[in-house]
């Protein structure tokens, strides 16, 4: 086993957070042309096209994507060859992470320290979310989203009677989106949560938003959900930033897990179009 130094990880999250806020993953840019070479609403065309321009001057400018620069997560995949050194401090090496990159990047921190009395900006963008699991594979698998308070905003869970089947569901999703995704700049990436308990269908959804739109679900009854609720939610005809066209969401992806036979949770995550996340492995030789 390899002993990694936690100032190894420390930079590589502070590195991360950077390249999230300045660049636009690549199959989000590619959604996004393909709606626009489908879009047939003029109106609609411009906007798609301000955001692929917004996506090239924030990468050569090294300019936050968006004016809200999110609340950080941080996942983190530690491989059972490795160990970190140090690993008692990993929570606050990594918050000591994002406030330095919230820092010399001029990214707008958004934290209050509190959520119902005084809100006090904590000035750091900290606490991040952090999660840690341990895999199988070598190395450490490092992620980093970045979500920002709109899309937040817009993030819903639902408990449906175990008997309701695939169209209560659509209908759900499409009560949701038809009153809600304007608040959170469509067009959007739809991530849906099915399964698990109270608790967990949400940590289902945030990771289906954040997962690369050009994966779909294993499961071909879940693919073909996923494209059902896709289609319904862009035959809406609300289109980019409400203002009508084709294109109101780029994508639905759907994650699923067991549930209490008695329980049929569902969570609706509605992602922006300036979707942030990033990754990256810290593979051997390990350096500090």
């Amino acid at each position: 086993m390899k002993s990694i130094k936690i100032t190894t990880v420390k930079k590589q999250v502070e590195k991360l957070i950077a390249e999230a806020s300045f660049n636009l993953p690549p199959d989000i840019i590619s959604a996004i042309k393909h709606s626009l070479a489908a879009e047939t609403s003029p109106v609609a065309k411009k906007i798609l096209g301000y955001i692929l321009e917004n996506e090239q001057v924030a990468r050569k400018e090294k300019l936050p994507l968006c004016q809200d620069c999110g609340t950080v997560y941080i996942s983190l995949g530690i491989g059972s060859d490795v160990c970190i050194e140090e690993s008692g401090r990993l929570y606050r090496e990594l918050n000591d992470a994002v406030a330095s990159a919230y820092s010399s990047n001029y990214l707008r921190k958004s934290i209050v320290d509190d959520p119902l009395y005084g809100r006090k900006n904590t000035g750091t963008n900290t606490p991040a979310i952090v999660s840690t699991s341990f895999t199988g594979r070598q190395g450490i698998s490092v992620e980093v989203h970045l979500k920002g308070g709109g899309s937040e905003n817009c993030s819903y869970l639902r408990m449906l009677n175990p008997s309701s089947g695939p169209e209560a569901i659509i209908e759900e999703v499409k009560s949701i989106v038809e009153e809600n995704v304007t608040k959170c700049c469509p067009p959007v990436i739809i991530g849906l949560g099915i399964g698990s308990t109270a608790s967990g269908v949400t940590s289902l959804a945030r990771k289906a938003s954040f997962r690369n739109l050009d994966i779909r679900n294993a499961d071909p009854r879940y693919r073909q959900l996923e494209q059902q609720i896709l289609s319904k939610i862009n035959s809406l005809g609300i289109g980019p930033q409400g203002l009508g066209g084709n294109t109101t969401a780029l994508a639905c992806n759907i994650e699923v897990a067991p549930c209490h036979m008695a329980t049929l949770p569902v969570a609706v995550f509605l992602g922006c179009h300036s979707l942030r996340r990033v990754s990256a492995k810290i593979s051997p030789p390990y350096t500090s």
